[in-house]
């Protein structure tokens, strides 16, 4: 059984799973991506009696896609990977590695704080 994870495009996550060759797929609407998508993958696997030890591979969509959230995914389904000792992929097409790299749909906007602490 595959997991799928695509936080790619602000303000939605799509979950899915592929399971002989059928997709079940969920989108929702999330505004703090990062404070809720474990819990929302936690009651997805479940509400489709799945546990983490029945994953064979991650897919997921490295992008391109908004900083914050692309990266929130890839980061999400690598550390999975890694911890359930499975590979992770590129979705669609994409082959089975260690870890994925996000790509992201501009540089980051990243500036200096505007007051330094003391």
């Amino acid at each position: 059984m595959e997991l799928l994870i695509d936080t790619t495009e602000r303000g939605k996550l799509v979950l899915g799973l592929i399971r002989e060759g059928r997709m079940i797929k969920k989108e929702r609407k999330v505004e703090q991506l990062s404070e809720s998508l474990l819990l929302l993958l936690q009651k997805f696997l479940r509400s489709n009696k799945v546990k983490l030890a029945d994953l064979q591979k991650i897919l997921i969509n490295p992008g391109p896609g908004g900083f914050s959230t692309t990266r929130t995914g890839v980061v999400t389904a690598n550390a999975l990977a890694l911890a359930l000792g499975i590979p992770v992929a590129e979705f669609p097409n994409g082959k089975p590695k260690t870890m994925v790299l996000p790509k992201y749909d501009r540089l980051p906007n990243i500036t200096k704080p505007k007051h330094e602490p003391h």
